[in-house]
């Protein structure tokens, strides 16, 4: 009898591993879909506030965890995103992205830059302590001098055709983060004198080599469907001088599922994002409004951090150990950054 004793204990010993380890593994699950996501900084356009090859954890819950995996649904979070706060989203170029940066401005309120100045609501957000500029802001006068923009809260009403062109690029983007499971479209159409032109070949100077090049107002259109709106802006004023003493007009289209739209009504609050290094990263000012709908977590705690500089082979040294357990908090924006040393 002692054999068929020992195989039942086996039994129940592995039925018994078998109940832990599923209990364990749905613990763990709900515990990474409902409360943490795990994220590895992989740029320096949050330097020096965070670096590549840190490790940090995010919370879920604080905004609303989503209802099931991967759905846009979500529970109703404890607070909402506001300004200074270090958020981790979908990217609105691919929703395959993550990315992380700081909201500087939240809906309702009015962003522009000079220069270094960033203003919100013309009160001037200081760069947090180990932000920083690497090109004396020598940008892109578009980027460097970004005129007053408003951010779209819920309940907004807007107008495509009222729109120039950022603030249409940046709508689509809007419309897209609000309407993931449908076609969202944009389309321009070229009217000289009140009729629609016809696509011939233009002479045009690209605004950074300024080298002359032929470029068709369909090679223009799939730069504004690329979202490139810094271009954009420079192409259509050649376009113009191409006409000298006429009317242009580039008139501008959005469809959902192949549908006009003449008047839309945002569903959620929006948010302009901008990363610590600001000569140095792809943000808001590019892409346009973070919508509600696409921000996963709010930046916690680094839980790790390894310096990319150092060989493996020294591994001790390569672990960054000071920054391990530190915070990552929120800032203001209000005080210059010897008010927190």
């Amino acid at each position: 009898m002692a054999p068929n004793i020992d195989r039942r204990s086996e039994q129940a010993g592995i039925l018994r591993f078998g109940r832990e380890m599923t209990s364990a593994l749905v613990m763990a699950l709900i515990f990474i879909v409902y409360v943490i996501q795990a994220f590895k900084i992989p740029t320096g356009s949050m330097e020096d506030s965070l670096l590549v090859g840190d490790f940090l954890l995010g919370l879920k819950f604080i905004y609303g965890a989503p209802v099931l995996p991967y759905s846009y649904t979500k529970f109703p979070g404890i607070t909402n995103p506001k300004p200074g706060d270090v958020i981790i989203f979908k990217y609105p170029g691919s929703e395959k992205k993550d990315f992380i940066k700081r909201c500087v401005a939240g809906p309702g309120q009015t962003i522009e830059t000079h220069g270094r100045v960033l203003l919100i609501n013309g009160q001037e957000f200081v760069l947090p302590p180990r932000g920083k500029f690497v090109y004396d802001a020598r940008l892109d006068p578009r980027i460097a001098d970004f005129k007053q923009l408003y951010i779209p809260k819920k309940g907004d009403v807007i107008r495509p055709a009222d729109l120039d062109l950022r603030e249409f690029v940046f709508f689509r983007s809007l419309v897209h983060q609000e309407n993931p499971d449908k076609n969202v479209t944009i389309d321009y159409q070229l009217y000289v004198n009140d009729s629609m032109a016809d696509l011939k070949q233009l002479p045009m100077e690209d605004p950074f080599t300024r080298q002359e090049y032929g470029a068709s107002f369909s090679s223009i259109k799939q730069k504004i469907d690329n979202d490139d709106w810094t271009r954009i802006d420079n192409n259509i004023n050649q376009i113009r001088n191409a006409f000298p003493g006429q009317k242009v007009e580039v008139r501008k289209i959005l469809r959902v599922d192949g549908v006009p739209v003449k008047e839309y009504k945002v569903k959620f609050d929006n948010y302009f994002m901008m990363g610590d290094n600001r000569d140095n990263s792809m943000d808001s000012r590019y892409w346009g409004y973070l919508n509600r709908n696409f921000i996963k977590a709010k930046a916690f705690i680094l839980y790790f951090s390894l310096d990319n500089d150092v060989p493996w082979v020294e591994l001790p040294l390569k672990i960054r150990w000071n920054r391990i357990g530190k915070l990552i908090r929120s800032w203001d924006g209000l005080h210059p950054p010897s008010y927190y040393r």
